[in-house]
């Protein structure tokens, strides 16, 4: 088993017997559902990555830390990126989470609320728990870059919620929601890991604008993946987002670029099947399936050159590092 594994695996393990623990028995059901939406329950067919706590822990083991030392803060991460993915699920409609019905196809609306709000509580009540072996203004930076990735998060569904009613939205628009709504977990996690391993505020600094380059290349793949994707290799419901014409980046291009396209997305009536297929080819044929891929494979290079340059060493943490940033970019670059 490589480092990413072994480091997956024992995350896992964390995770789960952590949150576990901090539910409270009396509230009745919620253990099940929670341990549903996680995938304890059962063996699911698309388990999560868990790509944003293996980026705090890799990436700490690269600065020379020990990343066992820094569990906790990956938990909260991972437990706050998956009640933005209870919420995103009802308010986008999506039927299917890592190859099972989505918590609130599973156990209805209310419930999956309550759900996402319980998980969003206590994923401030695990940072909280970081190891107080380190010194306190470096917990209270750690701390408060977390609950400032939690605003800005909340900040970018807002705008995505917001731009549905939107009859046009600007391509640059579109960028900066992804880079609240996306991008900035993933900063966050490099940030809070550069922050607990006693880097220079430069290298924070650094660290935090790759994460960003990280997210929005990856909503942007994941954009591509919503339309061209394989349901059975992602997990997550195909052509939902044409479905109810959210305005993702492939969309957005194909409103500017073909007129054919423009007319049918805004139909009063609901999509059809047939609909949906016409959508595609027009996107095919104005280049827009290639221009999207193509740009996810460009934050890919530049976010590993860039790594490249300044980790401290290539050890196995640095290595497992480089690695991660691969698997994350691996549908685009497979493509």
């Amino acid at each position: 088993m490589n480092l990413i594994d072994q480091t997956r695996a024992h995350f896992e393990s964390y995770l789960k017997r952590s949150v576990l623990a901090h539910i409270p028995s009396e509230i009745i059901r919620l253990e099940e559902m929670v341990g549903y939406h996680f995938g304890w329950n059962k063996a699911v067919e698309v388990p999560g990555k868990r790509l944003r706590p293996l980026f705090i822990l890799l990436s700490f083991g690269a600065f020379g830390g020990d990343p066992e030392k820094i569990l906790a803060p990956a938990a909260a991460i991972e437990t706050l990126h998956n009640y933005t993915l209870v919420h995103d699920d009802i308010e986008d409609d999506g039927e299917t989470r890592h190859g099972q019905p989505a918590l609130w196809r599973k156990y209805g609306m209310p419930l999956a609320i309550n759900v996402g709000d319980y998980l969003a509580s206590l994923s401030h009540t695990l940072m909280s728990e970081t190891d107080h072996s380190f010194e306190e203004q470096t917990r209270v930076k750690a701390i408060s870059a977390f609950q400032q990735a939690s605003l800005d998060v909340i900040k970018g569904q807002q705008l995505d919620m917001s731009y549905e009613t939107f009859p046009e939205l600007p391509l640059e628009d579109y960028l900066e929601m992804i880079r609240l709504k996306t991008s900035r977990l993933f900063a966050a996690s490099l940030r809070i890991s550069a922050i607990l391993s006693g880097q220079s505020d430069e290298f924070v600094a650094r660290m935090d604008a790759l994460g960003e380059k990280l997210g929005i290349g990856f909503q942007i793949q994941d954009d591509y993946l919503g339309i061209w994707g394989n349901k059975d290799k992602t997990g997550k419901s195909v052509s939902t987002d044409l479905m109810t014409r959210k305005k993702a980046y492939p969309a957005l291009l194909g409103i500017t670029r073909s007129s054919r396209f423009a007319e049918i997305w805004r139909k009063d009536s609901l999509l059809t099947l047939q609909d949906l297929e016409e959508l595609k080819t027009e996107l095919e044929l104005a280049g827009i399936r290639e221009e999207t891929l193509n740009l996810s494979g460009k934050y890919y290079q530049e976010t590993r050159d860039e790594l490249l340059e300044f980790l401290p060493s290539m050890d196995r943490h640095s290595g497992a590092f480089l690695g991660l940033v691969d698997i994350m970019f691996a549908p685009s670059v497979q493509a």
